[in-house]
């Protein structure tokens, strides 16, 4: 498929897979309205900034971190866009009509409000498709050939107010589209679109359409095959990097052709769907994709006889939660990505605090800063949930593991108009944890954090998960550094080790006291009003 990429029409993306509820267009005319902003986090990659960050993560971390990003600048450039269309056949759809999808062959009006510049193809929610009939002025016009798209580089009239919620929005966010929104820009097209104009591109446009590339067998040297689920910027520079010496990964699903890119390694296949097939194969599934589509994903490795190693949060429902429980129960492996307890400090804590001698409770505070959300990142849609289950469940897990998930005595949460988040949890065994969750404030290089641990007389500080201090009274008991990194591949590492040998994952009293105490304080949150 061709894809306007800055103003270049490149050939060799993969179509995007339609899911229930969509269907795939073949633009005639494509008119490209307004950019999308505030979509993704977009580094300046000065040079202050970039010395920072080697300092704080070193070399190799900041060139892997670096290319990644270069590598989504085309996925950054998106916009709103409106044009003409004719619905193409799906042979895997069945009874079209009835779910509200128009039948193949049908011409549509169409708002893209988050894609490309132009597309040869593009796949929408129907929401987002109107019919175009004999009661509706807009017409195709005609075109030098059916296989040639007009595509119109700004409006030739001024354009309608439209809803701010309609610029980036997407079906999984779990916003309600105005239909309204979308009818204004119909009605808009109609005066718009009169015909090519003598600025007015044409984009040539005939490829066969293709979801995904050939599979790749095995490579038959005895390890674990692995099919990824979310190529983010996280598993391109945490996963695919650490988990390759343990597992082959025989498939990459990522639902943005963009992302994926039109030249591609053929080291493993690529699918566009965000689904396994039914057919597919692997011994492990990596999800790393939209928090959301976590538990569904684990799910479905489950049902199959696949382990799957999950990112967090592992659910944002609590009936993803109940679905999840009984298939580990049933035998089911699920390894939950929670890279604090990886860490190395784990071990001098436990040493330092004499957690073992579970003579003094402990007392966990942190303070943990994050970075301002883009004003339309994904990070904000009600499907993901709040910042509590987004991130603020690493410390939540850590807090729990460290105290061999007591059973919770109360649990309470604030959260301001600000967005600040204040969480006091109490458990059974009397450990307190005190966290303050904020995007208020700066930093140089990302997420940062204070935390102190006390128990039994001693005082253990953590500073940005790299530096590491205990104190009893006027001593230093240790004083410590390390890449805050470092326990990504730790984690990845004894994670897949675990695979290998055939080892259970976690136990479902394990994920159900984490993500029962997520989703209980986030709940708490929620009703006290909107926080980022």
């Amino acid at each position: 498929m061709r894809i306007l990429i800055a103003d270049r029409w490149v050939d060799g993306f993969l179509d995007e897979t339609p899911t229930a509820g969509q269907v795939r267009v073949r633009p005639s005319v494509w008119i490209t309205l307004v950019p999308v902003d505030g979509q993704f986090f977009v580094r300046s990659g000065s040079s202050r900034a970039l010395a920072a960050y080697t300092r704080e993560f070193g070399v190799r971390a900041v060139a892997r971190k670096t290319v990644s990003r270069l590598r989504e600048r085309d996925r950054n450039r998106r916009y709103v866009g409106v044009g003409l269309g004719t619905v193409e056949p799906d042979p895997s759809r069945v009874d079209e009509a009835s779910a509200g999808v128009p039948a193949a062959g049908s011409p549509v009006v169409f708002v893209a409000p988050c894609h490309p510049a132009c597309m040869e193809r593009v796949v929408l929610h129907r929401d987002l498709i109107r019919p175009v009939d004999v009661h509706q002025p807009v017409e195709h016009g005609a075109r030098p050939d059916p296989a040639t798209i007009v595509h119109r580089a700004r409006p030739a009239t001024p354009l309608p107010a439209f809803d701010d919620t309609l610029i980036g929005w997407s079906p999984m966010a779990g916003i309600a589209l105005d239909p309204a929104a979308v009818d204004r820009l119909v009605a808009w097209l109609a005066a718009e679109w009169r015909g090519a104009r003598p600025d007015d591109r044409l984009l040539a446009g005939a490829s066969p359409i293709a979801t995904s590339t050939p599979g790749r067998p095995a490579a038959g040297a005895g390890r674990p095959t692995a099919a990824l689920f979310g190529l983010g910027h996280y598993a391109k520079t945490e996963i695919v990097p650490h988990v390759r010496e343990h597992l082959d990964l025989i498939r990459v699903h990522e639902i943005d052709p963009v992302q994926i890119g039109a030249r591609r390694t053929d080291r493993w296949s690529w699918d566009t769907s965000p689904l396994p097939a039914d057919d597919e194969r692997a011994d492990v599934l990596l999800i790393a994709g939209y928090h959301h589509t976590h538990a569904p994903l684990a799910h479905a490795a489950l049902r199959r006889g696949a382990a799957a190693v999950v990112e967090k949060p592992v659910v944002t429902t609590e009936e993803d939660l109940e679905e999840l429980v009984k298939l580990i129960d049933g035998g089911g492996r699920l390894f939950a990505c929670f890279q604090r307890r990886h860490s190395p400090m784990n071990a001098w804590l436990r040493a330092d605090l004499r957690l073992d001698e579970a003579r003094e409770p402990m007392v966990y505070s942190a303070v943990v800063y994050e970075e301002p959300l883009p004003a339309r990142h994904w990070y904000r849609w009600p499907a993901s949930r709040t910042r509590l289950v987004s991130n603020g469940c690493h410390w939540i897990d850590h807090f729990l593991w460290l105290n061999d998930f007591a059973p919770v005595r109360r649990a309470t949460v604030t959260s301001a108009r600000t967005g600040t988040f204040t969480v006091y949890v109490e458990l059974a065994n009397d450990a307190i944890l005190s966290l303050v969750l904020t995007s208020a404030g700066g930093s140089r290089y990302g997420l940062r954090e204070h935390t102190e641990l006390r128990a039994n007389g001693v005082t253990a500080t953590v500073v940005d998960g790299a530096r590491y201090t205990a104190e009893a009274g006027s001593r230093i008991l240790r004083r410590r550094r390390v890449n805050r990194l470092g326990s990504y591949p730790a984690m990845y590492r004894g994670i897949c080790e675990r695979l290998v040998a055939g080892a259970p994952g976690e136990s479902a009293r394990e994920i159900r006291a984490v993500a029962e105490l997520t989703l209980r304080l986030d709940a708490a949150a929620a009703r006290q009003g909107p926080a980022s």
